[in-house]
């Protein structure tokens, strides 16, 4: 079965073909007529027709209306000459319709005038060129000359008023202006007048003007499709330029519409007219209005305040004036005057122009002295010749002496620390022996609760270490009978003894480390291996150009340069072993006869910059290879190595002053110092304290008297840093945590005569300054010097041996 489709009705433009020649009678129709009788408004049906295939889906919005745009079927230039034709027709018509036009225009915009300065209306009525037609309307009982043609924008004179007092014409404005020229040229007129003047006036004027500026504005309107822009200067906004292109868009839109056909542009302007209230709303307009107000406002009050400040800037004074001007009017003064004037001004020119004849003058007096400094540098250019050589010799000596040392001091800082870890070792050994005998011996003297001695079963390896203890201690007895060293307290001697193979291996390594310090500067030339030739070199310069030698602070950076040198030569230096002095060494005794040098007296020697050189190697070398020593080597309970180690430190304080507590290398050697104290006091004092039924005992007293007599060694070892370390530390460390915490207990439980020979042994080992009765005394010996008075109390005297040792106490502590 066939379906019967049912074609939809389609509303389909057809192009006019009678628009292309205009009906003649439509031509001639009375002009007058169309004014006066107001045309009748069409009603709009509300008829709605489906245009579209699905016109039931129609948006209930639309309410079936149809907007239909006529366009013309010709191009633009052929209409702009049909119209330009038709302009030649109706020119008699169109001034009678422009003066109807201005009337309108009046009345509408006499009903609500424009203040620039004032707030924008809320709402404003803008009207096509067919609506400002229709408003024009007046009833058919008038008489059509009745109305008047004096347009408020008809008078040019508004824009001219609007221009001097700075205000910007509105679009209103602008379009009256058009069409009031336009008008002229419709009525042929000859020129168009500017500012109002009489008819004799203007007709003159008319006489002057005819033919250039009608010829111009003919052509613009050849030119364009448009009346031409109106560009007002001045501050123009954003809004302002949506708003002006609105008002023209709308002028040229009733331009256009004035030779088509009434009924056509009736829709045409239904349509425009909705197409615009749809794109701007009334907000926007009325912001627009708002926003051209506010500017024209602020224009205005900067045109204001130019002129309130062009009289005072006219009145003021330029602010460099020509002194040489004169001041008044040249017709006030007189000749007297311009001879004194002139006068002043040769004076001031003959006082400016003292200054550069002095200057000049100051020139050629220094010309000869000039010539003869010149003559002298070409007498002294040998000199200079030899001095420039000498300098580019000596810098390139330093440069390859400091690219040498640079090359040798990592080997020279690995064969240090090769040293350094050897001593430590043997030392860390040694303290570890001394440390295992003390509780091994504490361990086989340790009774019961009863007092008596337990037996216990030793290990061989406790065995192997107590055979090799007793071993050293005979062989230190036999080396003591050799000396003829009759007084001597078991636990007084130092325990160093090392078996020989590890002595040998020792050795051995000494000697290679030696070896390689010796080859170190081998493959170097002869004047870069030794300080004395490095400073020969500093000598020399010194002696001939001290001045640069001192501006070059030389001073400084030579213990820097010989450093190396000195640590080479002290890499094996061991003080607390031997007693070679540094004052002995090579690099000494180069040092001294390099700053004694050309000082015959003690004033040049004073004087000499090269005074502190020996304290500054002193402080920055030979202080740091010690603090290796005190840190690797040193032993506190070593009454020897403490010796050597405190006599070296005092005669470094006492025989070079400026090394001072200032000195941050000095007091980290001091800190060192301390700190390895303080880990002797801690770990290596023990004394065993029990009944004195077993403090009788023979094994438990020999432990007691050998660990007793150990603790006095430590005192008296840390005592003989006074006046190196500061006594607070000193009294902390020796009295109060060796004296008050462990002899002192140790005496209460001797009997009295054996108590007075050990406060005899402690007193011997604490300075004299501090057992002085006075403001010198330590409070922290109050204790010490009490029990000895009580001890002293509860002895026999009448026995001889407390006779005399009580002599002795009263000797050292001057009871």
């Amino acid at each position: 079965m066939a379906m019967q489709f049912r074609k939809p009705k389609r509303n389909l433009r057809v192009r006019d073909s009678d628009g292309l020649h205009d009906n003649e009678n439509e031509e001639k129709v009375d002009m007058d007529t169309v004014l006066k009788l107001p045309k009748p408004q069409k009603e709009k049906t509300t008829k709605k027709v489906n245009t579209l295939s699905f016109g039931d889906e129609l948006n209930e919005c639309d309410d079936g209306e149809e907007f239909k745009v006529k366009k013309s079927s010709y191009s633009k230039k052929i209409k702009k000459q049909m119209n330009k034709e038709k302009m030649g027709r109706d020119k008699v018509e169109n001034g009678k319709k422009s003066k109807i036009i201005a009337d309108t225009m009046k009345s509408i915009v006499d009903e609500k005038p424009t203040h620039f300065n004032s707030e924008p209306v809320e709402k404003e009525i803008m009207l096509t060129g067919r609506a400002a037609e229709m408003a024009g309307y007046i009833s058919s009982d008038e008489e059509p000359d009745s109305y008047s043609s004096s347009h408020r924008f008809s008078n040019p004179d508004q824009v001219k008023i609007l221009l001097k007092k700075g205000q910007i014409p509105d679009a209103a404005l602008i379009h009256a202006a058009r069409k009031r020229r336009q008008q002229a040229r419709d009525l042929g007129e000859d020129f168009i007048p500017i500012s109002s003047q009489s008819h004799s006036e203007s007709k003159v004027d008319n006489e002057k003007m005819t033919g250039r500026r009608l010829t111009r504005e003919e052509d613009e309107l050849e030119d364009s499709d448009d009346d031409g822009i109106i560009v007002m200067s001045g501050i123009v906004s954003q809004a302002e330029d949506r708003k002006k292109s609105l008002h023209t868009t709308m002028a040229d839109h009733t331009n256009n519409t004035e030779f088509e056909d009434p009924d056509e542009l009736d829709e045409d302007n239904d349509w425009e007219t909705q197409q615009i209230r749809k794109a701007v709303t009334g907000s926007q307009l009325a912001a627009a209005q708002q926003e051209s107000a506010g500017m024209t406002a602020l224009y205005n009050n900067m045109v204001i305040q130019e002129q309130a400040m062009m009289p005072i800037l006219m009145n003021q004074k330029p602010r460099f004036s020509d002194s040489y001007a004169p001041q008044g009017l040249m017709s006030t003064m007189n000749p007297d005057d311009i001879i004194n004037k002139t006068k002043e001004i040769l004076n001031e020119l003959k006082e400016n122009q003292n200054p550069d004849q002095k200057y000049f003058g100051d020139m050629i007096n220094e010309i000869p002295e000039i010539k003869n400094r010149v003559e002298m540098l070409k007498i002294n250019v040998p000199e200079l010749d030899d001095c420039f050589q000498f300098y580019q010799d000596l810098r390139g000596y330093v440069t390859d002496l400091v690219e040498c040392l640079d090359e040798k001091i990592p080997i020279l800082v690995g064969l240090e620390q090769r040293l350094s870890k050897m001593y430590e070792k043997r030392r860390t050994v040694l303290v570890a022996r001394r440390r295992q005998d003390v509780r091994d011996q504490a361990e086989e003297s340790s009774t019961n609760k009863l007092g008596t001695s337990i037996t216990h079963t030793r290990s061989e390896e406790q065995q192997r270490r107590a055979a090799e203890r007793e071993g050293r201690r005979i062989r230190r007895m036999r080396m003591r009978e050799i000396k003829a060293i009759s007084k001597h307290a078991d636990g007084m001697s130092s325990d160093e003894e090392v078996p020989e193979t590890d002595a040998s291996a020792f050795r051995n390594q000494l000697e290679l480390i030696k070896s390689d310090s010796n080859m170190l500067l081998d493959d170097v030339l002869e004047e870069f291996a030794s300080v004395d030739l490095v400073l020969k070199h500093m000598l020399e310069w010194k002696n001939k150009y001290l001045e640069s030698y001192i501006e070059a602070y030389v001073n400084v950076c030579l213990p820097k340069l010989v450093g190396p040198f000195v640590r080479i030569e002290m890499l094996t230096w061991n003080p607390l072993e031997d007693d070679l002095k540094f004052e002995d060494m090579f690099w000494y005794k180069s040092m001294q006869k390099y700053t004694m040098k050309g000082n015959n007296n003690i004033d040049q020697l004073t004087k000499d910059v090269d005074l502190e050189l020996i304290p500054k190697i002193i402080e920055k070398v030979v202080l740091i290879k010690i603090d290796q020593m005190v840190t690797s080597q040193w032993d506190p309970l070593s009454s020897k190595q403490t010796k050597h180690i405190c006599n070296i430190v005092k005669h470094i304080l006492d025989v070079y002053p400026t090394i001072d507590p200032d000195s941050k290398l000095l007091m980290m050697l001091l800190n060192n110092i301390v700190d390895r104290i303080r880990d002797a006091v801690d770990y290596d004092v023990f004394i065993p304290i029990s009944s004195r039924q077993a403090m009788n005992t023979g094994r438990m007293n020999v432990f007691f008297q050998r660990q007793f007599n150990m603790a006095v060694k430590l005192l008296g070892n840390i005592l003989s840093w006074h006046r190196i370390i500061e006594d607070a530390v000193l009294i902390d460390l020796a009295i109060n945590q060796i004296l008050n915490r462990y002899l002192l207990t140790s005496v209460r439980t001797l009997q009295p005569l054996e108590a007075i020979l050990k406060i005899t042994m402690i007193a011997r080992m604490l300075p004299n300054s501090w057992l002085s009765y006075g403001n010198t005394t330590p409070k922290e010996l109050t204790p010490f010097l009490n029990q000895s008075k009580l001890v002293s109390m509860e002895i026999d005297k009448s026995h001889p041996q407390a006779k005399l040792a009580l002599d002795k106490l009263n000797e050292v502590l001057r009871l």
